[in-house]
């Protein structure tokens, strides 16, 4: 067993968060030393090469108004590809539902179609966005914790029944492939809401004209980046197991027998991850709670690159929008030139996630190819299996980002990012203000600002 003594502050974590607080606390003058469990930084930012081009398996894409990453990005040379050209073409997708294909032009009076008729030009996966958009009680996304909007923390369910739509209309508008929870029963509304008023704040702050950016050969060089910058690098394969906090320091216990000792611990750490992690003394009441409570999403990606283009064979859209094993059937365009495409990502999410991530992997990848080749036989054979992100299996991870059930901001998301003695916390389930990468950096900042005022 080897001691160490000699930081001012241990991070546990090097995704963006935990990198995020170390620079911070690095110009206050902390000396800081980083823990990872993985071998490599990022945290839930992870970039693949296949076939010549980035597959994003994590931070896809980073918004035109994220301040912190962009400024990260300016410190370290890292420059910004606009996606601008390429997300036009992300609106360019067909449904699937019960195994039937559906165009965008006959889903206005389609059947299928049981949305009022207010809502029956728009499609299944942007209803919801639209409606968080237009039925938003939030002035601005920080107020989503203010205990003045807490009657808006119900379920997605109930806010939607609220607005006309019946169970059918929901279960389409939500819970085909939704991002959060396994249904609209499962999540709250104010979460979207908070999403919703981020993302008009950030269309506000954006650049004239620009979605968003991303990284030339991956995202997960800004992570990378940022650990060069630290004075005392980073320490992988450090699973801690414990933390102990006490009247002047606290101690973290690995499970390779190392233990750090230093007087303040920012733990940044997936809250699915935390859990397995022993706290003394145990959390109060509602910071415990939050902790053993708070749902982490069910995401699995697989990747294919295609050997011809099939949609123009059927004439449909490249990518599909599915109730099925498949999920959202994305169409990617990371070449040149974004007309182009360059290969596709199968996001399934909720409890299809769960079903498939628990299959061998042969069994889930032929699943994931019959479904869409039973509704695109064009496609048949002409799909070629690259790999495959889990992150509900990933044990660094258990889940691609969190998620709150009806009732638990208002009962404990103020509180749940408060200091528990030595240890201050943060990650993007503690994001205050906004939301993806950019809430993540943020969350790392407060902890950050936290133990400098001390």
């Amino acid at each position: 067993m080897r001691r160490y003594t000699g930081a001012d502050v241990i991070v546990i974590g090097a995704g963006l968060a935990g990198l995020n607080a170390a620079l911070h606390l690095q110009e206050g003058g902390a000396r800081v030393q980083v823990l990872e469990a993985r071998d490599h930084v990022g945290g839930r930012v992870h970039s693949m090469r296949q076939q010549g081009h980035s597959q994003e398996a994590g931070g896809t894409y980073i918004g035109a108004g994220y301040e912190r990453i962009t400024a990260v990005c300016a410190r370290v040379g890292i420059e910004l590809v606009d996606v601008t050209p390429m997300l036009a073409f992300f609106r360019e997708q067909d449904l699937v539902l019960d195994g039937e294909l559906i165009r965008q032009s006959e889903w206005p009076g389609h059947p299928r179609n049981v949305f009022p008729e207010p809502f029956k030009t728009r499609m299944p996966w942007n209803l919801h966005r639209v409606l968080a958009v237009q039925d938003n009680p939030l002035p601005a996304p920080e107020r989503w914790l203010d205990p003045k909007f807490a009657g808006h923390d119900v379920s997605v369910r109930s806010w939607l029944a609220g607005l006309g739509l019946d169970e059918a209309g929901v279960r389409i508008a939500y819970d085909v492939n939704p991002s959060f929870g396994d249904h609209a029963g499962d999540v709250s509304a104010l979460l979207l809401f908070f999403r919703a008023a981020f993302s008009v704040a950030q269309r506000r702050s954006a650049p004239d004209g620009v979605l968003g950016y991303t990284v030339e050969n991956g995202v997960q060089r800004i992570p990378a980046a940022m650990a060069d910058l630290l004075d005392e690098g980073v320490q992988f394969c450090q699973t801690v197991t414990a933390i102990t906090t006490g009247n002047h320091e606290a101690e973290v216990r690995c499970a390779s027998g190392d233990v750090h000792v230093a007087p303040h611990v920012v733990c940044a750490l997936p809250v699915g991850v935390l859990r397995d992690v022993t706290i003394e003394p145990t959390p109060m009441a509602l910071s415990g709670e939050a902790l053993r409570s708070l749902a982490s999403q069910p995401v699995t990606q697989m990747y294919f690159a295609h050997r011809s283009n099939f949609w123009d064979d059927d004439g449909y859209a490249p990518s599909m929008f599915t109730d099925g094993p498949a999920g959202m059937f994305a169409a990617a365009r990371n070449g040149k030139n974004p007309e182009e495409v360059t290969s596709f990502t199968a996001w399934i999410m909720g409890a299809r996630a769960k079903r498939l991530a628990s299959l061998p992997e042969e069994d889930g990848v032929r699943a994931v190819l019959g479904a869409i080749e039973s509704v695109r036989p064009a496609a048949k054979g002409k799909l070629e299996y690259l790999g495959h992100k889990a992150w509900g299996k990933d044990p660094c991870a258990k889940g691609a980002w969190a998620y709150f059930k009806p009732g638990q901001i208002a009962k404990f998301g103020a509180t749940m990012s408060q200091s528990h003695g030595r240890i201050h916390f943060c990650g993007e389930h503690l994001a205050r203000t906004a939301r993806g990468m950019e809430g993540t950096m943020e969350s790392g900042e407060r902890a950050a600002r936290e133990i400098i005022s001390m």
